[in-house]
């Protein structure tokens, strides 16, 4: 494997002061930073074309990277995450001229390019409307978690007490505001549950607030910060079982991660979650914003063990079947051969 960085240099128009003034009152400069920055991205793939022919070439969506590209040259997709647009949304990200290119560009970008790839039909479909795409363009490629093995896997007769995680941003998108919102109320009920929230927490903001309003149950409610790999496996090893409230995931890999680790995990009817956690099979699905549903739905799994170790057992299997690396990579296989012509 090669990395091969690029350089993006300032546009020369915009050094000379008469020409550069005139293009910013006119409000240009951003547009013609934006179109050479996409040029030097299209003369290096044909550069490389030109030296090694590759059978595909793959970009991700983030910042149009195929916008001054000629598809015609190559077999070309476009995998499609969150894209700029969406991110800027969820962000608040104030908009400047050069943002307004990215988007247009997107749109632009997803319109030409032949082959898409995303990982749900809900986040399809969402790109679709937004940009005015037919869905036949697009190939389903879910995302995918590394599967522990039999003996990385907890079990309840080894914990001391219920366990109950979210792992997530602490931010409203993720729905950490909910999950604070619910804890008082299900330890009014159930008092010996311990939650555990994993995430950053810039200066402790929701940390603070919460101990400040309920310091007499904030001994059984851990913000253990951000955690990687290792630290965030054993996380999901040792809870009981997982919720996050998610107002939009496009795919939500931290189900994956929990269900992985043979537990239930929590979610909401939005996005792609659905596609990724079978309501009332390997775990359950809630309304956005129901405090009261997810809610009753933690208590019903703290309470049912017979349930909860029956979804648990169905949500693992469901990761090894969907969300396995190893599926992944021949799905991925399988569209490459598909779109470069080749046989396997």
């Amino acid at each position: 494997m090669n990395f091969i960085p690029l350089k993006f240099p300032f546009p020369k128009i915009l050094h000379a002061p008469v020409l550069s003034r005139a293009l910013r009152i006119l409000g240009l400069s951003e547009k013609v930073r934006f179109k050479q920055d996409s040029k030097v991205i299209s003369r290096s793939l044909r550069r490389l074309q030109a030296n090694q022919p590759f059978d595909v070439i793959e970009s991700p969506n983030n910042g149009a990277c195929f916008d001054q590209y000629n598809f015609r040259r190559s077999r070309s997709c476009i995998r499609i995450a969150t894209t700029d647009k969406e991110h800027s949304e969820i962000n608040g990200t104030t908009p400047t001229p050069y943002l307004d290119n990215l988007f247009k560009a997107e749109g632009r970008t997803f319109g030409k390019c032949p082959n898409l790839v995303t990982h749900t039909f809900a986040h399809r479909d969402n790109i679709c409307t937004e940009y005015n795409l037919p869905a036949e363009k697009f190939t389903i490629i879910p995302l995918s978690v590394r599967i522990p093995s039999e003996d990385e896997l907890s079990h309840e007769r080894n914990h001391t007490r219920p366990k109950v995680l979210f792992v997530g941003r602490f931010e409203e998108r993720k729905g950490i505001d909910i999950v604070l919102s619910l804890i008082p109320r299900i330890l009014a009920q159930e008092p010996d549950v311990e939650f555990r929230l994993v995430g950053s927490d810039p200066k402790k903001y929701y940390e603070k607030k919460f101990v400040s309003q309920h310091p007499e149950i904030s001994n059984q409610v851990f913000f253990v910060g951000e955690k990687r790999g290792q630290e965030l496996e054993q996380e999901y090893k040792n809870c009981t079982l997982f919720i996050a409230p998610s107002r939009y995931e496009s795919f939500g890999l931290i189900y994956a991660e929990a269900m992985s680790f043979g537990k239930p995990a929590i979610g909401t009817r939005i996005g792609g979650i659905p596609e990724v956690i079978e309501d009332q099979i390997s775990g359950l699905l809630c309304n956005n914003e129901s405090t009261e549903e997810f809610s009753e739905a933690v208590l019903r799994l703290l309470r049912d063990e017979n349930s909860r170790i029956k979804m648990g057992a169905a949500a693992r299997k469901r990761a090894m079947k969907c969300f396995d690396f190893d599926n992944l990579v021949i799905e991925t296989e399988k569209y490459y051969t598909k779109i470069s012509g080749r046989s396997r």
